[in-house]
């Protein structure tokens, strides 16, 4: 959240897509929702903007937000 402040990015899209995912699951298509591989299996990741990304697992009707930020931060 710090580094997504920093950027300057609105904190309403955060706000909006945490909204939407307390609503349904999985997130609708205009998040880019998708599974990943490997080491990251069970991973979700999210787009808040192109290259802003959110790593989440679901688990059991509850979502851990695990890490945030550009696809090259988070090593994708």
């Amino acid at each position: 959240m710090r580094k997504w402040r920093k950027s300057g990015q609105n904190m309403a899209l955060f706000d909006e897509f945490v909204a939407v995912v307390m609503q349904t699951w999985p997130p609708p298509p205009k998040y880019e929702p998708h599974l990943l591989l490997g080491p990251f299996e069970g991973v979700w990741d999210i787009h808040l903007r192109q290259n802003w990304v959110i790593l989440l697992r679901f688990q059991t009707g509850t979502v851990f937000f695990l890490r945030m930020g550009t696809h090259a931060d988070l090593g994708l």
